[in-house]
Parts: C-alpha cells; structure tokens; sequence
C-alpha cells in the first residue's frame, strides 16, 4: 500500500513538471512568435523577387555559394545564404568568408578612432610615426597618413607589385621593410593609386600608435563592440580556412586561396550577419546599439573625395554620388558592400568563388539596390556558361584546324612557299607568331588595362583559365608551325643555291 502511494506521488510530480515545462514552453513559444512577428520585413514580393533574382544571377554566373544580408534603419530585414562551400558545406548568413578589400574600410575606422583619440593627426607623416618606414626616395618622407587612406601615396602596384612576388612578406614589419628601394610612381597627393600597401602601412600605424597587435586592435576596439563574433583577422590568405573556387570553363572547381600577405588590406574573414552591424555602424553615424565607435564627423570625412584629385575614392569607401561601395576581390573568393544613406539601405553579399573576367561580380548588388528602390534589374541574355562553351568550343576548333594543317595541308603550304618570293612568304610565317607575343606580354597588357594592377601568371591563370588556355595552344601551335616552315624555307633556299651553282 506504501510503495503505491509513493508511486501515484512520483507520477504526479511528474505530471506537474511536465505541465509546469509545458506552460514555459508555450510562453517562450508566443514571446518567439511576438518577437518575430514584430521583426523588421521588405515590403511584400521585395523578399521573394531578391531571392528569385540571386538565385538567377547564381545560375547565370556559375556562382557555387554566397551569402547576403541587407539593413535597414538599423535592423537587418534580409540575411539568407545560398549553395555551398568549397569543402560542400551549406552556406549560411553565419558562415565565415573572406571579405577581401572590405577589409580596408575597418581598417580606415581604426586610423580615424585614433585621430579622433587624439593619439594621430591625419596630416602626420607616415615617416615620423613609423620608425621603420623609410624610403631612399626622399618624397616619401613627405607621404602622410590621410594620404594613405585616399591612396595617394605615390606608392603603386607599378613599382612596388606586391601581389605579384614569389615570396611573400610574413609581417606589416617585413612588408614595409621592403619599401626601402622603391620609388613613388607620383608625388604624394597628386595621383591616386589604388595600391595595397597603403593600408599595410596604416595597420603598421595603428599597431604601432596603440602599443596593440593590428588584430587585437580591431578585436578589442571594432568586432567587440558591434558584436561581430564571427569575424576575425588573418594575415596570410594562405590562412583561411575553407577553400575557395575558380571557375573553369564555368564549372566551379574548390581551390584554397593562394598564399599572399593581405594584412590591413584584405585580411578579414566575417559572415554576411557580422557585416551587417557594420553598414548598421555606417548607416547610424558612427553608432550601433547604443555605443559609439567614431563620431558622425569622423564618418563623413571618410567619405570624402581628396582634393584636387582625380579620384572616387574616400577613407576605405569609393564615393558613386549619394552611394558609397567597397569591393573585395582574392583569388578564390569575392565581396561586395553597398551604402544607400538617403534610403537607409546597406548591402553586403559574400562570395564563395574569386575573381574572374567573365563574371560582374558588381551587378549582384547594385541589381538588389534597384529592387529595393522599386525599379527592375538588368536583365542579361547571355551567361557565363554561354561564353564559356563558346570559349571551348573555340579551343577545340583551333585543335582540329592545327591537326588538318599540320599533318594533313603541309605538301600543299610547301609548294607555295616554293612559287611564292621568299619577303613574303616570311612574313606570312612570323604573323603565325602573334598569339605567342600577346601570350608573352599578357601581364603586362592587364597591367595597362587593369589601373596599374601587376599580377603573376598563377593569378592570370585564375583570372580567365579557359582564354589562357587557348591562347597557350594556339601560341604553342603557332610556334611549332613556325619552326616546321623556318626547316622548310632553309632546305627551299639550299635548293636554289645549288640550283644556280
């Protein structure tokens, strides 16, 4: 009798547990269900024609994954990740990408929290700051830090190719050390120069001023405050994590990112959410949940244009009118923020693939900007995938017309070079050498046509795979065939020798 008193006690109690769980429950349930509710939305088919337009431009560019996030009087009202990861992971709003170049706008937030602290002035010379910054090129004395920041250093990829040395720099300290040598491209402040190493020297600046590592600086004083969690600071993009990919004749191939020092530059790893309360610090004049990290004076100046200067870009911003934007381009990876501050729109959207010529990387963002401001994107009838199969397509037919007229038309090419005059025929010959000369001279043709950007072959190879690759045939087709006819004219030319002899 004891033992079942004690039993219908035992399951009462458990009853009332069960209940009393219930109940929380339901409370929690209903405050998630009011919070939500209460949540900030798009207006009604914004949401829906964003995730249809990003998941076209997807297919249309070969993009594996990305993730995207979009604020609005400071609260995110869109964040979604798409595809995957190198490694085949799902991407999500929290998972962690390189955002490249968008590095250099937080690093130009830290410069300015100092010059507003009192600790710099923007007109202070890189030189007096920086015990180990020197230049046998007397101007760079004179190169001073809002200079760095509107990158019009004098300092340029054209005498200083960072990106393009085979061994790369394992510190700011080292990187800066190798400044010694250079000379500027131009006198500081007169040119703009779109060049990494004007923020390595601000990094260098911001550790050395601060007596703090550049990534505990921005750990402790920028990611901590605006509760950006998930993002950190690496100097070597070697560094990273999960691979990236490049695109090959469309397909996307996984690739880890080559090793190359981006420290203050490109250095940054953070997710779509993190990025988020970024533009929402942009957007709120220096604010973000009640706490200030710069003032709304110091964010304006840092979307001012140097004067004087032919030049959009601000402090870590390029200025487009009302917009401000930052793109970040790696190898294997993409980014790209977008500032709308007279709509109080932010943009950030984060790519799982690199850079690459056929894909415009910029029409992701500024096709959501249009949505957003009631108009209709762009639309684009031809896709990667078009250009690239014709791209292979190309490749093939050069194969096979190489094949036909090397083994299969050699007879009838040696019987005009023996009725045609020899001026001529030589000609026709080094013309056949054209393709090896552009292939040759292609880094430095991109130089030219990309702003001054100097890269190495490994990066063109990357840059456009599937054009380097039938250049390379057809160079190497062109040279071989070249070769065949120099052995044919020299036996043709013997012959008329002992002919007239």
């Amino acid at each position: 009798m004891l033992k079942s008193k004690e039993k219908r006690r035992s399951i009462a109690s458990i009853s009332r547990k069960m209940i009393l769980v219930l109940l929380l429950a339901a409370v929690f349930s209903g405050a998630y269900t009011s919070l939500a509710s209460a949540a900030p939305k798009l207006e009604t088919g914004r949401e829906d024609q964003i995730d249809r337009f990003i998941e076209t431009r997807m297919h249309q560019n070969r993009i594996p994954g990305l993730s995207v996030a979009i604020v609005h009087d400071g609260e995110i009202v869109y964040s979604k990740g798409y595809g995957q990861t190198g490694s085949g992971a799902a991407v999500t709003p929290d998972t962690p990408l390189p955002v490249a170049s968008l590095s250099k706008s937080i690093t130009a937030l830290a410069v300015m929290q100092l010059v507003e602290a009192g600790k710099i002035r923007l007109e202070d010379k890189a030189a007096d700051l920086l015990p180990s910054f020197r230049m046998d090129d007397p101007r760079g004395k004179e190169i001073t830090v809002r200079q760095l920041l509107n990158q019009t250093s004098g300092l340029a990829d054209t005498v200083f190719p960072e990106m393009a040395f085979s061994a790369q720099p394992a510190s700011l300290g080292e990187s800066i050390a190798r400044l010694k040598g250079v000379k500027l491209a131009s006198d500081p402040g007169t040119a703009f120069h779109y060049h990494n190493t004007n923020y390595q020297l601000l990094a260098l600046i911001v550790e050395t001023v601060s007596k703090e590592p550049f990534p505990d600086y921005l750990q402790k004083h920028i990611f901590a405050p605006l509760h950006m969690d998930r993002t950190t600071d690496a100097a070597l993009t070697g560094s990273f994590k999960e691979p990236g990919h490049m695109l090959l004749y469309g397909q996307p191939v996984a690739l880890k990112e080559p090793d190359w020092f981006v420290e203050g530059a490109a250095g940054n790893v953070s997710t779509a959410n993190d990025m988020a309360r970024w533009l929402m610090l942009q957007l709120g004049g220096g604010t973000y949940g009640g706490t200030r990290l710069l003032s709304p004076e110091g964010i304006a100046a840092m979307r001012e244009v140097p004067a004087g200067v032919e030049s959009r870009y601000g402090m870590g911003w390029t200025v487009d009118g009302a917009r401000l934007s930052h793109n970040g381009i790696l190898w294997t990876y993409q980014a790209d923020q977008l500032l709308m501050p007279e709509s109080g729109y932010g943009i950030v959207i984060l790519f799982g693939s690199g850079l690459n010529a056929l894909v415009n990387y910029g029409t992701f963002a500024s096709g959501i900007a249009d949505i957003l401001s009631g108009e209709e994107p762009p639309k684009s009838a031809i896709s990667v995938g078009m250009i690239e199969a014709g791209i292979a397509l190309l490749t093939l037919l050069t194969v096979l017309l190489w094949v036909r007229g090397f083994f299969f038309h050699w007879k009838r090419w040696e019987h005009k070079a023996r009725q045609r005059r020899v001026w001529l025929t030589s000609l026709r010959m080094l013309a056949t050498l054209i393709p090896l000369a552009i292939f040759i001279s292609l880094p430095q043709i991109l130089t030219f046509v990309g702003g001054g950007r100097v890269v190495k072959w490994e990066q063109i190879f990357l840059l456009m795979p599937s054009v380097v690759i039938w250049l390379a045939l057809l160079s190497a087709f062109g040279a071989i065939g070249f070769v065949r006819k120099a052995l044919c004219m020299v036996s043709i030319l013997r012959e008329h020798q002992k002919a007239q002899a």
